[in-house]
């Protein structure tokens, strides 16, 4: 008889967030219902169309690692290490302990859409003033996908498997998703996986600032600038963060007594093969995706209790995306909740999918979801689509909830998750 296939749960999360820095941080500041974005202060912006990004201000990395460390690991790659170990801390999970799995059966999963793209940029400004030699000689161990999960697998003693995805806005969910088949298979017993997005230098933002992928009409109100759904949505929020999650084989993790999230339950990704910026209009191959991944997880569309969208404000994406929901769950997208939440955080490209994971996994540990912060006036054909399109905080007995997220070049991926089965 064939074995059956091993359940995974989630059971730490590492939060790196505009709202917040640490779970307890970043669920209070889901809590407070407000956005942060505000008028950047990197650089000057004045010269671009939008002037407005979700930036992670509090962020001091001798907090989370010593002075070495920081002379030695750009931004991509710190916020990597907090990330991955506030993560660990969270799930009590110590490689070496009793009960811990060994180092070679634990992975580093970390999807990009950019890795570390400010920093070359910053670098290629010094290179122009000073030459060669005035370059810092950690550049070429830093700027590529791969760096954040290396460093972050040196820093813990981690010899399973490493993968960078830069499967653009999806990265994320991919390296989740990834990690979770891993897992599942019995290729490893747990994994430290997510995303991490530091794209606030002026080239990077500049990029999808000239192609118009920014909304650019809120500049004197930024805290209304980011609004999934939203009538007057104009295009996304540049944001920056990170989100870790401890994946583990839920019987060793029970046995070390563990305190599960949530579970795993699913995962697929698509394309679209259609266009680099535009997606499919009737949303089918990211609705295949939706489907993929229920099915993955012997589950159910009318199981989805709770919808977790990818919502990014672009005044396309987000009515394609909607009219995915509802052809994935068919009547259950009639009734389902659903929300958009990067108005919290701004859209921190490969980052995104791991956050809302970790947002998921939270609203079936805790009943609560946020809803759609500055939702005014719903896109009357997004909310056609989804009646259940909500504004307001979600409030419930949660038994399986759904993540969805997209890229550029009509990369799609999904994500199911259920309260956790034991043993």
């Amino acid at each position: 008889m064939r074995n059956a296939p091993r359940r995974v749960w989630i059971t730490g999360l590492g939060l790196v967030t505009p709202i917040g820095i640490g779970l307890e941080a970043f669920w209070a500041g889901l809590q407070a219902g407000k956005s942060p974005v505000k008028r950047i202060d990197r650089f000057d912006p004045s010269g671009f169309r939008s002037q407005v990004a979700a930036q992670v201000d509090d962020f001091d990395p001798l907090d989370h690692m010593d002075a070495r460390a920081v002379r030695q690991l750009d931004r991509f790659s710190q916020f990597a290490l907090a990330a991955g170990q506030l993560a660990m801390v969270d799930a009590g999970l110590a490689m070496g302990e009793r009960g811990a799995p060994r180092a070679e059966r634990v992975g580093v999963y970390v999807g990009s859409a950019l890795g570390g793209i400010a920093y070359a940029e910053m670098q290629h400004e010094r290179y122009l003033e000073r030459g060669i030699k005035g370059v810092a000689p950690n550049l070429a161990l830093a700027v590529f996908g791969g760096a954040a999960p290396a460093n972050l697998g040196i820093a813990l003693g981690l010899h399973g498997p490493i993968l960078s995805t830069a499967n653009s806005c999806a990265a994320g969910a991919v390296a989740l998703g990834e990690a979770f088949h891993r897992i599942r298979s019995g290729g490893a017993d747990a994994a430290l996986a997510g995303g991490v997005e530091i794209p606030l230098s002026p080239l990077a933002f500049g990029a999808f600032d000239i192609i118009r992928a920014l909304g650019a009409g809120h500049n004197d109100t930024p805290e209304v600038a980011a609004r999934p759904f939203d009538t007057q949505r104009d295009g996304f929020v540049m944001g920056e963060g990170a989100a870790l999650l401890v994946l583990e084989e839920a019987e060793a993790a029970e046995r070390r007594g563990a305190v599960p999230y949530a579970e795993l339950r699913g995962y697929a990704a698509t394309s679209d093969a259609h266009h680099m910026v535009q997606p499919l209009p009737d949303g089918r191959q990211a609705a295949r995706a939706a489907r993929l991944a229920l099915a993955d997880g012997r589950l159910r569309a009318a199981d989805v209790d709770y919808v977790n969208a990818h919502a990014s404000s672009t005044p396309l994406g987000d009515v394609a995306e909607a009219r995915a929901i509802r052809l994935a769950l068919g009547d259950r997208g009639a009734t389902v909740p659903v929300s958009g939440t990067k108005a919290y955080y701004g859209h921190p490209l490969g980052a995104s999918g791991a956050i809302e994971a970790a947002i998921c996994s939270l609203a079936l540990r805790r009943g609560w979801a946020p809803g759609t912060v500055n939702l005014g006036t719903k896109d009357p054909e997004a909310a056609e689509s989804l009646p259940g399109l909500t504004g307001d905080p979600v409030e419930g007995d949660f038994r399986v909830v759904l993540s969805t997220s997209f890229g550029f070049g009509g990369l799609n991926a999904a994500l199911a998750f259920s309260q956790p089965r034991t043993s």
